[in-house]
């Protein structure tokens, strides 16, 4: 396998270990936020649901453009073989 493959599917993997990640604290938090009735700690958890949203969009693009790489890679070994 390619050196420059086994690189873009490392990063990969570890980009979908963190969005993993974030997805469980959004588990948590919504919980935390349905079962709190206090308007301040409901307000402190919208904000950290905001931060990681934003995190979440952040890992997104990025898995996007590893993505894009890896597919460029693969394509051009393809077309390697084909000539």
């Amino acid at each position: 396998m390619n050196v420059e493959l086994e690189t873009i599917l490392q990063k990969l993997k570890k980009i979908n270990d963190k969005i993993e990640k974030v997805s469980k604290q959004w588990g948590i938090l919504k919980h935390e936020y349905r079962s709190n009735k206090d308007p301040q700690i409901r307000k402190e958890i919208k904000e950290k649901w905001d931060d990681l949203q934003k995190e979440m969009e952040d890992l997104e693009k990025e898995r996007r453009r590893i993505t894009e790489q890896k597919n460029e890679i693969e394509f051009k070994s393809k077309w390697k073989g084909w000539k």
